[in-house]
């Protein structure tokens, strides 16, 4: 920030005047006193008088006049060298009726002096250093009371070092002055920028996204720029949209610019904040920014986890530079964005897992209300049918002991794989699950699950199509659990009347075999849909009412087919039934399908 010297000056000749009138006021006193002390040189008391009246009424006048409004017009330099050349003419003519060259009044040039020395610029001062010469000398030759050749040399030299050291001393007060306004004004800018900055600190400590990035924009526009945006870049970067635009023409503030123009090509070049201040004059300008007329612009990154995210941006239309200070304030600006939106997105973070930990509790306690269910449920019926048939053996037939023997051995089934389920997570969960993969043939274990769980699907049509010898590279016994996951789940969320499809084929152009498990049942929501396969999930409260078990199934059957590093597919349409697949490596050749069908009643 500059001060101007000029104007340093006015303020110290406005407060001049009022030492000037005091100092005057002390000599017209010292020269009233001077004619009455003893063993000085004759004065002639009448014009002696008249001079000091004139005197009197001089500094009466100087007094009263608006010295403030005065020094702001050419007219006050004027009034000022006035009053300064009727002071030394005032006392070459007290000297000429005093004594004349001998006169002590000569003393009273070294206060006219020093105080012209100190209120004029050079020129004015050696104009009225030259004044006071020939005013001294004219009224020696008016006179012709000469006090000698040495003592005039004396006289006049001293004054020239009273006006020499006074000018080096004023020079270096108003050096000092300059200095003082320079610092000041730098630190109350420092002071505006720091109370900027800490208020816009105050402000952005809110948990919206938006709402953060709306005060940091709002901060850069209090600290003094007449527009501000920031430029989020969109697409991996290679596009910018502005977003809290102030002060910026519509057509640049609703668009989408590329990311290579502008203050943001800049800003990604450089990596860091760039200030340009001749905005109009750069090529790279975007030009509906150049013609609106800005001139400084100041730019610098926000980050985001090591990705520039975003560019803040501050633009002027008057300013000719940007100081360092500004850069800093602008510099704190981004950071604290860049804290807060930190903040907005771990506290987003710690809300998810608060939320997914409330889930899985949730579900947890689901899980056990579940599980004790399906293992009761089954337990159950194994017990009632294994007392009756101990107890009334040889009263029932041998149909009824047959349908007994049945009932207990599907539920006994049914609990079996409830606990093999819970086991086979329990050694998920502790990383003991290891995959042994060794070569076999995936259509024939396709076939023996589905003649294994033919039980389940009572009067529902189940259609098998695989291809002979398709020979895989996979862990079989943990495939083989897939597989029934997978069969029964179709079992479950079926109807009566469904028709279920299992396949095996080869994806010839891929070397990939893939099973599949299809029905033509009621489909999937799709709000269900997107949670299928994560634990305990078992639908909405619809479904999870209308089936039983514990939600492990399609969540065990996932986790083993990532462990074969393939995915599980789920394809599925309401109310035109649902597909579950996954894919295996090929191995070796294989023959021609043969589509074995075979339905199962």
């Amino acid at each position: 920030m500059s001060i101007d010297r000029s104007e340093l000056v006015r303020t110290f000749r406005v407060r001049a005047v009022r030492i000037g009138v005091l100092a005057t006021l002390m000599a017209i006193v010292a020269l009233a006193v001077f004619p009455f002390l003893p063993g000085e040189p004759d004065v002639d008391p009448a014009p002696y008088a008249v001079l000091l009246a004139a005197a009197v009424v001089g500094v009466g006048i100087v007094a009263v006049l608006p010295w403030r409004r005065l020094i702001e017009t050419p007219l006050g330099d004027s009034v000022f060298y006035v009053w300064s050349g009727f002071d030394i003419v005032l006392i070459a003519l007290a000297a000429a009726a005093s004594g004349g060259g001998r006169s002590p009044a000569v003393l009273l040039y070294f206060a006219t002096t020093l105080f012209f020395v100190t209120s004029y610029p050079r020129i004015g001062q050696a104009v009225l250093l030259v004044l006071t010469y020939a005013a001294w000398l004219g009224m020696v030759a008016a006179t012709g009371e000469d006090p000698g050749a040495g003592v005039l040399v004396l006289q006049f030299a001293t004054m020239g070092v009273v006006a020499f050291l006074g000018s080096f001393l004023s020079g270096q007060l108003v050096e000092q002055m300059s200095a003082l306004g320079r610092s000041r004004s730098e630190s109350e800018g420092r002071a505006k920028l720091l109370a900027t900055v800490a208020a816009s600190a105050s402000s952005i400590s809110v948990l919206d996204p938006d709402e953060v990035l709306d005060h940091v924009v709002d901060a850069v526009v209090e600290l003094g720029f007449d527009a501000a945006n920031l430029c989020v870049f969109l697409e991996g970067g290679e596009r910018f949209r502005v977003a809290h635009g102030r002060g910026l023409p519509a057509e640049y503030d609703k668009g989408v610019h590329p990311s290579d123009i502008g203050m943001p090509g800049l800003v990604r070049e450089a990596g860091s904040t760039v200030v340009v201040d001749n905005y109009a004059g750069d090529p790279r300008g975007v030009p509906v920014l150049r013609d609106a007329g800005f001139r400084s612009v100041l730019a610098t990154p926000i980050w985001d986890q090591d990705a520039m995210a975003a560019v803040l941006v501050g633009g002027s239309r008057t300013r000719t530079a940007i100081s360092p200070e500004e850069v800093e304030a602008f510099e704190l600006l981004a950071r604290q964005a860049e804290v807060s939106l930190a903040n907005v997105r771990r506290f987003e973070q710690e809300r998810d897992v608060a939320a997914r930990l409330a889930e899985a509790d949730r579900l947890k306690s689901d899980f056990l209300a579940n599980v004790s269910h399906e293992l009761r449920t089954p337990l159950t019926v194994i017990q009632g049918m294994g007392k009756t048939l101990a107890k009334r053996w040889n009263d029932m037939s041998d149909d009824t002991r047959t349908e007994l023997l049945a009932r207990v051995n599907r539920n006994a089934d049914v609990l079996a794989g409830t606990i093999n389920t819970l086991l086979d997570f329990s050694q998920l969960e502790a990383g003991r699950l290891d995959v042994r993969t060794e070569p076999f043939d995936v259509g024939e274990l396709v076939r023996k699950s589905v003649d294994r769980l033919s039980s389940l699907f009572e009067s529902r049509q189940v259609t098998i199509a695989t291809e002979e010898r398709l020979m895989v590279e996979a862990d079989p016994r943990l495939i083989e659990r897939v597989i029934d996951n997978l069969v029964s789940n179709a079992a479950k969320h079926t109807p009566e009347t469904a028709h279920v499809t299992v396949s095996a084929d080869a994806l010839h152009g891929n070397g990939e075999a893939r099973v599949a498990v299809s029905d033509d049942g009621p489909g999937i929501a799709p709000a269900d849909l997107d949670h299928l396969g994560e634990r305990f999930y078992r639908g909405s409260e619809v479904v999870a009412r209308r089936t039983r078990g514990a939600g492990l199934g399609l969540a065990f059957a996932r986790q083993v087919v990532e462990l074969h590093g393939e995915h599980l597919e789920i394809s599925s349409e309401q109310g035109r039934g649902s597909t579950f697949a996954f894919r295996l490596p090929l191995i070796g050749k294989n023959g021609k399908a043969s589509n074995e069908e075979s339905n199962v009643r």
